[in-house]
């Protein structure tokens, strides 16, 4: 089912942002599977209806929140756009490294309700599942270019890293989320520096 209207009005838009907090409320509270239309309908205070119009059902009302959730939380984080030379490698890496984890605290619903959806294991994938991984796949674009910009031709390993910054940043949320009160700023920076000091002592045994 498609809306009925290419360009909803202002009420229209109202309602649906307001099915998307709900559900995304709901989601974290009670899972996926534990959330169904009708608690987005009780939830929301709209009807049933009303959710209908939007979304087709409830796979594409998961999938529109995680997309609009991934850009919302991506319009607030610093771009990895900034280039380092060799001296200053680690400090930029580390910088990077520790807003995204920052960004990641900033909104833990986000990334929580996606690494759910990820380790969900179903004999039929869901949409909102296969749209968070299309999002970690843009995010790990962003890095492969980034990394890239550090090490001209080295693709390869670029690529590599940028799949290592991601599952570092992974690792560090998930065990964010135990609230042991670590400094995790510090532990990004730390990270960031091994890395980049194994980056530079690779380049120098590679150019010897």
């Amino acid at each position: 089912m498609t809306r009925k209207t290419s360009r909803p009005n202002a009420r229209g838009e109202e309602s649906r942002q307001r099915i998307l907090a709900a559900t995304f409320e709901l989601a974290n509270e009670l899972g996926y599977d534990g959330t169904s239309i009708s608690m987005v309908s009780q939830r929301s205070g709209l009807p049933a209806s009303s959710v209908y119009w939007h979304f087709e059902n409830k796979d594409a009302l998961f999938a529109e929140v995680i997309e609009s959730s991934f850009e919302r939380w991506l319009a607030g984080m610093p771009r990895w756009s900034v280039s380092a030379s060799d001296a200053d490698l680690g400090e930029v890496l580390a910088e990077r490294m520790a807003a995204n984890i920052r960004g990641m605290a900033s909104n833990p619903e986000f990334w929580r309700l996606g690494l759910m959806l990820t380790l969900e294991h179903r004999v039929v994938d869901t949409s909102a599942r296969g749209r968070f991984l299309a999002v970690r796949a843009r995010m790990l674009e962003i890095l492969e270019r980034w990394w890239l910009r550090q090490l001209p031709g080295e693709a390869d390993l670029s690529r590599d890293l940028a799949r290592f910054t991601l599952a570092a940043s992974d690792g560090l949320f998930v065990s964010m989320q135990a609230g042991d009160g670590w400094d995790y700023d510090r532990l990004a920076e730390m990270l960031a520096h091994a890395l980049a000091a194994w980056v530079m002592s690779d380049h120098l045994e590679q150019s010897s």
